[in-house]
Formats: C-alpha cells, sequence, structure tokens
C-alpha cells in the first residue's frame, strides 16, 4: 500500500473532529486518528494498514446510538458518512449461482441497494420518489437520521416492530469488509451454519471457520448479543453485532407494498392500570387479544401519567413544539394505536371493533383522538418522540439551573405472561426509592422504557435499580436490550443476561473474524487477548 495514499485517508484526530468522540449516549471517548472512507476499497485499505500496525477502529454512521457503541476509546475512528450510494433493485437481484437473495411473503416486491451511510430519512425519500409512494421500508426505526450500516449493525426497530419486525427481516444481502480488509458479499439463503459449525471464505482467501456460541436467545424482542441458532442463515451473525465481526459496507434492503390507509389514534384513561395493564382488563392486552384487530395494528404504544404530564408541560410552555391537542389533567395514562387498511371502510370497521375495546378497559369513545388525516396522523405520532425529548429537555434546564441531574434509561423486554410483573416491579421499586421517573413506549411487544431523572446523589441507587431489574427480567426468560443494544454501557447486563461462559463463547467467536479485537474494542464485552470457544 502506498503510503501517500493511506495518509491522504487516514488524518490525525484533532479539535475539529469532536463531534466524532461521542454519540447520543452522552459518552465521551477519544481518538487519535480518523478517516471518511467513500467506497468499500478505501475502507478495506483502511483496515489493512490498521490491522498491519495492530490499531483499534471503532465505526461510526449517524451516531444515533443510545448504548455507545459509536463512542471510541482510542485508536482510530472510521466514519461512513460519506458512504450515500443508493439504487433500486428492481425485481430483486441474483446471486453469482442464480439465486434470488429473497422469495418474499408479498406478491410483489422491491428492493433498495444501499451503502452505509444512507440515513432512513434518505431511504424513505428515494423509496418514495421512484415508486409513487407505493412500497416503503417497513421497520421505522424511531430516529429517521439512523444509518442504514448502524440499523443493520444494531438490529434497530421502532414502533412498528410490533407488526413488521425488526431491520433483520429486510436484509436480503450485505457487503462486510473484515478486520483484515478481505471482503465479502453475503446474500441471504446462501451460507448456512452446519449445526453450530460455520465456515466462511472472502475472496482475497481469508477463512473463517469456527462454531457459534451455544446459548439460546429469548423468545422475546432482543438486540442483546449476537443472533445465533443451529443451521442459521449466517446473513444474521452480522445483524446486530454491533460493528465487532466486520463493517457492514452496503446492504441489499427489501421494501413491501404500502398500505392505502393507514389511520392513527390515541386513547386517554383517567385511571391507572387501565390502559396497559391488569390481565385481560389492561387495553392494549384486550387488543391484542382481539383476533379481528391483532392483523390490523402496525404499533401500540404506551405512555404513563409522569409521560404525559412532561408533554402537558412542554405544550403549555411551547405550543409550536407540539402540534397535537392539549391533554387534559384528569388524563392519568394513554395508547397510541396505528390502524392499517386497504380502504376507509376497512378502517372504520376496524375503529369500531378499537372503540369497544376501550369501553372493555374501563376508557371512554369521548377520550379518544383519531387521526384522519396526515396532518393530525404525524401530530399523535409525535407524542412518542417528544417523550424522550421531554426527558432530555427538562433535565437540560435543570442543568442551566446550576442542579447536577442526569438521566438513566431501560431497554428491557419480556414475555407476553410476564408483562403485568415487570410493570408492577418496576413502580413499585421506584416509588420505594423516591425517584422522579416516566414510562413508555412499545407495550405491544411488552417493552417499556423507564427513565429516571435523578440528582446526581441517586444516580449511584438507579444504576443498581437496574442492575436488579436485568437480573430478573433475564430469570424471566427477557432480554435486557430489546432494541439499543448493548454497546459499551450494558456489558454487565449481558453478563447477568447469558452468563460468563456464554459471553466467553461471543468474545471467542469474534476472536475468530478479528484476532486481535481490533473491530468495535470494548462493545458487547471487555476484549480479552485469548479466545474462549
Amino acid at each position: 500500500m502506498e503510503k501517500g495514499n493511506i495518509n491522504r485517508l487516514i488524518r490525525p484526530l484533532t479539535e475539529d473532529h469532536e463531534e466524532y468522540l461521542r454519540d447520543e449516549s452522552r459518552k465521551t471517548g477519544f481518538g487519535e486518528s480518523i478517516s471518511f472512507p467513500a467506497s468499500q476499497e478505501e475502507i478495506s485499505q483502511i483496515m489493512k494498514y490498521c490491522f498491519a500496525h495492530d490499531i483499534t477502529v471503532t465505526v461510526q454512521g449517524s451516531r444515533t446510538g443510545v448504548g455507545g457503541g459509536a463512542v471510541p476509546l482510542g485508536g482510530h475512528v472510521m466514519s461512513l458518512e460519506r458512504m450515500k450510494g443508493i439504487k433500486m433493485a428492481e425485481g430483486g437481484e441474483e446471486t453469482r449461482e442464480g439465486r434470488r437473495y429473497h422469495e418474499g411473503p408479498y406478491e410483489e416486491e422491491r428492493s433498495v441497494v444501499v451503502q452505509s451511510g444512507v440515513t432512513l430519512k434518505e431511504i424513505e425519500a428515494f423509496v418514495r420518489a421512484k415508486t409513487g409512494d407505493r412500497f416503503f421500508f417497513p421497520p421505522d426505526p424511531t430516529e429517521t437520521t439512523a444509518s442504514a450500516g448502524g440499523m443493520i449493525a444494531c438490529n434497530s426497530s421502532g414502533a412498528r416492530t410490533y407488526c413488521y419486525g425488526p431491520v433483520r427481516n429486510y436484509v436480503q444481502r450485505i457487503k462486510v469488509v473484515f478486520a483484515d480488509g478481505s471482503a465479502l458479499d453475503i446474500p441471504r439463503g446462501f451460507y448456512f451454519a452446519k449445526g453450530r459449525d460455520f465456515y466462511l471464505k472472502t475472496d482475497e482467501g481469508s477463512v473463517f471457520a469456527g462454531k457459534l456460541p451455544f446459548y439460546l436467545m429469548p423468545a422475546v424482542k432482543n438486540a442483546a448479543g449476537y443472533f445465533v441458532n443451529s443451521r442459521m442463515d449466517l446473513i444474521d451473525l452480522f445483524i446486530g453485532s454491533e460493528g465487532t465481526l466486520g463493517i457492514i459496507v452496503e446492504a441489499q434492503l427489501r421494501l413491501i407494498p404500502k398500505p392505502k390507509e393507514i389511520w392513527g389514534l390515541v386513547a386517554f384513561f383517567e385511571g391507572e392500570g387501565k390502559a396497559g395493564l391488569g390481565k385481560g382488563v389492561g387495553f392494549s392486552r384486550i387488543l391484542r387479544d382481539c383476533p379481528a384487530l391483532r392483523r390490523k395494528l402496525l404499533s401500540i404504544e404506551y405512555f404513563d401519567k409522569g409521560s404525559l404530564a412532561l408533554l402537558r408541560e412542554r405544550k403549555e410552555e411551547d405550543p409550536a413544539s407540539l402540534s397535537a391537542p392539549c391533554i387534559e389533567p384528569s388524563f392519568q395514562e394513554a395508547v397510541f394505536v396505528e390502524i392499517r387498511g386497504e380502504s376507509k371502510e376497512e378502517i372504520l370497521r376496524s375503529l369500531e371493533q378499537v372503540g369497544s375495546c376501550i369501553q372493555e378497559a374501563g376508557g371512554r369513545q369521548e377520550d379518544t383522538w383519531v387521526a384522519m388525516n396526515d396532518i393530525d396522523f404525524q401530530s399523535f405520532k409525535q407524542l412518542s418522540h417528544a417523550t424522550p425529548e421531554c426527558v432530555n429537555r427538562l433535565i437540560s434546564q435543570k442543568k442551566q439551573q446550576g442542579l447536577n441531574i442526569t438521566k438513566l434509561g431501560s431497554d428491557m423486554s419480556v414475555r407476553d405472561d410476564r408483562l403485568e410483573d415487570v410493570v408492577r416491579m418496576y413502580r413499585r421499586d421506584l416509588e420505594k426509592g423516591g425517584f422522579r421517573y416516566v414510562m413508555f413506549g412499545h407495550i405491544g411487544n411488552n417493552h417499556l422504557h423507564v427513565n429516571i431523572i435523578s440528582q446526581s446523589e441517586e444516580y449511584a441507587r438507579g444504576k443498581a435499580l437496574f442492575g436488579k431489574w436485568a437480573g430478573m427480567v433475564a430469570a424471566w426468560n427477557g432480554s435486557v436490550s430489546a432494541e439499543h443494544g448493548v454497546g459499551k454501557l450494558k456489558k454487565a447486563y449481558l453478563i447477568t443476561m447469558y452468563g460468563a461462559q456464554y459471553v466467553g463463547q461471543m468474545r471467542g467467536m469474534k476472536g475468530i473474524f478479528d484476532p486481535k479485537g481490533l473491530l468495535g474494542r470494548d462493545n458487547l464485552f471487555d476484549w480479552k487477548e485469548e479466545n474462549d470457544i
């Protein structure tokens, strides 16, 4: 490799690059050098140099993650923000052997080929322009500025995961550059494990062979650790690997036909427990248990009284910041529901059924907002995004007043039969500890976020509480991270969930793909020089 060329790609990390030392976790790191490659070839060149010189590499997309995975702890920072290629792959591309990447359940599908730096917002705009709003990318992660590479590396999800599943379900092909600079095109349905044995060979001749870890993944919404299974499609090993096994430089993403109509509904309740809890009573559970509605609902999102109070305060202080109507002080809980249909008549029939569910849960239809046009729909959907923003805004205001205050956030999921148990545990422990908190999120997937708004002296108690919850959720066969991943901040929870032995097997498998532990070092687990398999 020519020295001049690598000097062109890799430059010293200076004060001008401070934004590349942090992500949305608010954690700040440090590094020695930085690069902005614009092609797979440049990424390979950089990795070959770093591999030869034992330089750790932290790969970044849009830095929207909250687990600290994009925060460098020394070494080289590789930003993929210039990887902006995007094109339609009409009818599906083929492998070298002529096999289709994916045979989906829809009569008509499309796919889009993106480089890793393309954002979700850019994907949506491109697809809309190319298909006339006929097709869409279903997972709908919450942060629209998230990059394609980051979404795949973290197996991102959002509110509509309830209906469509996470990003994994829509990845048809990826191109991966490994720690030694070699690369491999991995289509879905082509490379499979034999039992727990895997074998991959790159075009440059690098061979990666070994055993997958032997743990069983929980049957819940899960983004904690490597996806492994006997006889698995090996493309899924890299989806959700948080940048530790290889660099995803390009992907083909499946698109599906967009529903003709999508309406939104927000049901408010004056008493606690009517919206989300109570076996056979809570509104969200009644919805999920209704066969006629189950396939019509895109999302079921929950807001507790603390969330509604923050939203109400935000609306009163800055009416322009929230376009939704004012929230009545008597409302204690709310559920936001998205309903799909192929006609307005079909939607109206579903709304009648939802209205019956509201009444069964003890609510009133007059306390319900219905969005029948796109403007109202977007204002209602904004509530899900606004809740964590209100928490962050409150903390910023308190800090400006000289108070040392911070936020702790949970990301755990449980099985259907443990939803009431976990929420009861959350509320009991939070109220016993005297914490101010909000609870909101994806109740359709038994996945609620708890944000503790703590004073500095409460922070250690809050962290200890989250550790306790992680232990109980793991004992209930749930996940300590349902959508945000482990990153650098939740490594202890990963050990709680799987045990030290299986985390050691994860570390050992990483050592096969990355023997020097250079990629995403200290994401998921602390790196050790020896392999554990």
